[in-house]
């Protein structure tokens, strides 16, 4: 690179008096040690540049790969809180419908028990008992209303045998044995046969008569034959129709 130089550096030296040209050749040359100084610089910083450039551009090609990741990721997570957020809005929707549901369920249990409370007084003395129970649930609404029909279904589809005392006119109780045809009515009679006579629901509630016109050995017969001990025959015992009627109307 000094090659070229010299000749400028002669025409200074010719052109100007020695001490001028003296100080100019030695700006020339500092300037010029300058430029070379920075071309070397230059180039050092280009050969850095292309030796990191390779390395430079992987990170940054793993830069963009993780920011298209991040940037799946974040999309992904919104489409899963939309899905959430979807299930979320199903799940009170159910919620709603389902407590929709249970307060109509809750009516109709709330109504039932009125007809069924309703009804206990007309029913025949046995069923009364435990009317108000449900055995392991005496809390549960929905076991009661169900326990109480169980009740009444099975009584009604069988002949029950009941002894219990009745409060006689004469101001005594006398111990008697009854037979209920289901729901509909009963008859009762004495070990002795001297007081018999007949029940059935009566004016909102279940109500005994005596009575010296049933014969009591139709009775006991009747008795003996529900016990197994006497073989099935036809009896005649007086049946009011009624009966069935006033406790239907009592349910509704």
């Amino acid at each position: 690179m000094k090659t070229p130089l010299r000749p400028i550096t002669l025409l200074l030296a010719l052109a100007c008096p020695p001490a001028l040209a003296s100080d100019k050749a030695d700006q020339l040359d500092q300037l010029t040690r300058q430029w070379l100084d920075t071309e070397r610089q230059a180039t050092h910083l280009q050969n850095d540049w292309l030796q990191q450039k390779p390395a430079l551009e992987q990170r940054l090609t793993l830069l963009k790969s993780e920011q298209a990741q991040l940037q799946a990721l974040l999309s992904e997570n919104h489409d899963s809180r939309d899905e959430v957020e979807q299930k979320r809005n199903e799940l009170l929707q159910q919620q709603a419908q389902l407590e929709s549901e249970q307060s109509g369920v809750a009516d109709v249990l709330q109504a039932l028990s009125r007809r069924l409370d309703a009804l206990q007084p007309m029913l025949p003395p046995p069923l009364q008992t435990g009317w108000n129970k449900s055995e392991g649930a005496e809390d549960d609404a929905l076991r009661l209303q169900l326990a109480r029909l169980n009740r009444l279904k099975e009584f009604n589809e069988r002949v029950t045998l009941h002894s219990m005392r009745l409060p006689h006119e004469s101001g005594n109780e006398v111990l008697v044995q009854q037979l209920y045809l289901g729901l509909a009515q009963a008859w009762f009679v004495s070990a002795d046969g001297e007081y018999r006579g007949y029940g059935r629901a009566e004016q909102g509630q279940w109500q005994w008569h005596f009575s010296k016109e049933i014969n009591a050995a139709d009775i006991q017969h009747a008795i003996a034959i529900a016990e197994k001990q006497k073989p099935a025959a036809d009896i005649a015992l007086p049946f009011t129709l009624n009966t069935t009627q006033t406790l239907a109307e009592a349910a509704q």
